[in-house]
């Protein structure tokens, strides 16, 4: 068993570890405010969490032993807020069962983990715009553009009967951050309003949304493209930076899976033709045969832009990947 203090190890370091390791681990967190909570990882999914505190509309939404789509969401948030300690102990144990009662969950540590630095990075602005638990939530006349998470469609119904912030907190049962963090994100679509607080659409929030989405469905490409493109109009963005390094180590981990390090690379019949970019500055660097680690050390460009220039020449039979013998 493994314990120690927040201060000196944090939750997002702990996650980590226990990610990597990839094995089936108990992890129990106590804060200096008096909140326990805990979660079951297993082969790098959170499979079990602690029941929720809070009683409410969500919490009601089925049983720990057979919980409906909002108390598994409200068990997932529970988690996030725990990013937001900013001391306390932990125990983590890989043999200990689970404690009862809890509730079911199939979220990846790696997503629970960036989900909840994002939120680290995040709530010191959310907390600055709504300092008013008094401000009345309302609803405007926005479509969403596609399906509400369990938590944003609860908020969104409750808009529509102006409660103030500290009422819809009560009534589903979400912590202060949880429920600002979701009321922010709905703000930014255009499907809430708080009193007093400008609403409207957050083009790059939404980019940011949607790439997460990618990132979480193992669409490593695709997300890197987007967060890539975030990070040239907003380089200090330190979320973007973070989830785009997420993306790329998807990226090279997906490659690698294809082309082993001892695999032999050497040019094919039509290596004549006319290339640009990476795939030229790869082929050059291709001077003899050699193995794919071989190249990755010789080739100028980073792993990621060698291993993927390298795949796309295999594709268009320009090089040669062949076992070694």
């Amino acid at each position: 068993m493994l314990a120690g203090d927040l201060t000196t190890m944090p939750l997002a370091e702990l996650l980590q570890w226990v990610d990597v390791r990839g094995a089936r681990a108990r992890v129990a967190v106590r804060t200096d405010e008096g909140i326990s909570s805990w979660l079951v990882a297993e082969a790098r999914y959170v499979t079990r969490a602690a029941a929720p505190l809070a009683r409410g509309r969500l919490a009601a939404d089925g049983t720990p032993e057979a919980p409906g789509p909002g108390l598994v969401a409200l068990a997932r948030e529970q988690l996030l807020d725990l990013f937001l300690a900013p001391s306390g102990t932990f125990e983590l144990d890989e043999h200990a069962p689970p404690p009862a009662p809890g509730v079911a969950l199939e979220v990846p540590v790696a997503f629970l983990l960036m989900e909840g630095l994002r939120l680290l990075d995040e709530w010191p602005r959310v907390a600055a715009k709504y300092p008013r638990e008094t401000a009345r939530l309302g609803a405007t006349s926005g479509v969403p553009t596609g399906p509400l998470d369990p938590i944003d469609a609860a908020i969104r119904a409750l808009a529509d009967e102006a409660p103030t912030l500290a009422e819809a907190r009560l009534v589903l049962g979400l912590s202060r951050p949880a429920l600002l963090r979701r009321v922010d994100g709905l703000g930014a679509q255009g499907l809430v309003e708080v009193e007093g607080i400008p609403h409207g659409p957050d083009v790059e929030g939404a980019l940011v949304r949607e790439a997460t989405k990618l990132l979480r469905a193992r669409q490593f490409a695709e997300a890197a493209h987007v967060f890539r493109s975030i990070s040239i109009t907003s380089p200090g963005d330190r979320l973007v930076r973070r989830l785009l390094e997420e993306a790329e180590r998807g990226q090279i981990e997906a490659l690698r899976a294809k082309l082993q390090p001892t695999d032999v690379v050497s040019r094919a019949g039509s290596a004549a033709v006319a290339l640009r970019g990476a795939e030229a500055i790869v082929v050059d660097a291709l001077a003899r045969p050699t193995t794919v680690a071989g190249l990755v050390v010789a080739s100028p460009l980073r792993e990621l832009e060698t291993l993927a220039a390298l795949t796309r020449l295999s594709a268009r039979g320009i090089v040669a990947v062949e076992p070694a013998d």
